[in-house]
């Protein structure tokens, strides 16, 4: 949804790109000048979000800003709440840079929900900042300690499943040791708990998400133990449906861990 009409431009610029969804986020929000030309946009990518889906370069709980009209006067900036503090960050001044990625750093052991705004902010110092609407998304958990010799890394984050801005989901990503590739299947009830215990999921979560969740871990470590099969992580995610076990473990031809 583009933001309210805000602020009228200082001086006509180039307008460098459309705006338009941004492929990578797992949410987003535009500045619009009072004639209706687009000032910036800015998008959040959660976790891993961005990683998973071919923009690696994004960082982990990262913020992309993006000056859409050079020579207006406006740089383009993002406010975000998290707990009891607000922070913010200017990420350009009217194009110098067109684009940055700007890691918030921010993560705990449990994900948080929180709010953020784009805003805009005159290089000359003569007006004040103008504010985009407020946006939702969850501050992705990471943890590389523990008492565990099953993961080496775990995170659970907001996602996308592909393509579809209208279907998230919940990821964890964990990081197997050679130990548990090792071990493989017969491990998940401990790498379950292990993967809980440091990095937690929402409580939103369903009984069935959650059990559905279980399978994929099973799946991943059962049928992804060599890394050239399973990927360097085993991401399994809340969105996918509960399937019985029966097709869990003789119908993976068909659907893979991820079904």
């Amino acid at each position: 949804m583009i933001s309210s009409v805000l602020v009228a431009a200082t001086a006509m610029g180039l307008v460098i790109t459309t705006a338009s969804y941004a492929s990578a986020s797992t949410s987003h929000g535009f500045m619009i000048h009072a004639d209706g030309s687009t000032a910036g946009e800015v998008w959040f990518n959660s976790g891993l979000h961005a990683q998973h889906h071919g923009h690696p370069e994004h960082g982990f709980n990262s913020f992309t800003i993006k000056d859409l009209f050079c020579g207006d006067g406006w740089g383009i900036g993002v406010e975000w709440q998290l707990s009891d503090q607000k922070f913010s960050h200017r990420g350009t001044a009217d194009c110098e840079p067109v684009e940055v990625n700007y890691e918030t750093g921010q993560a705990s052991t449990i994900i948080i929900q929180f709010n953020w705004r784009p805003f805009m902010w005159a290089v000359d110092g003569l007006h004040d900042p103008e504010y985009g609407d407020w946006q939702s998304d969850w501050m992705g958990s990471n943890s590389t300690e523990g008492d565990t010799d099953l993961f080496s890394r775990t995170t659970v984050y907001n996602d996308r499943l592909g393509d579809d801005n209208s279907s998230h989901t919940f990821t964890a990503s964990m990081f197997p040791t050679v130990q548990a590739r090792a071990i493989g299947a017969v491990a998940t009830p401990s790498m379950w708990r292990d993967l809980q215990e440091r990095t937690p999921f929402p409580p939103e979560l369903t009984a069935g998400q959650r059990d559905s969740m279980y399978k994929q871990l099973w799946c991943h470590a059962e049928f992804g133990r060599v890394p050239a099969a399973g990927g360097p992580t085993w991401d399994i995610e809340s969105a996918r449906p509960n399937i019985s076990w029966w097709d869990v473990v003789f119908k993976i031809r068909q659907h893979g861990c991820n079904w």
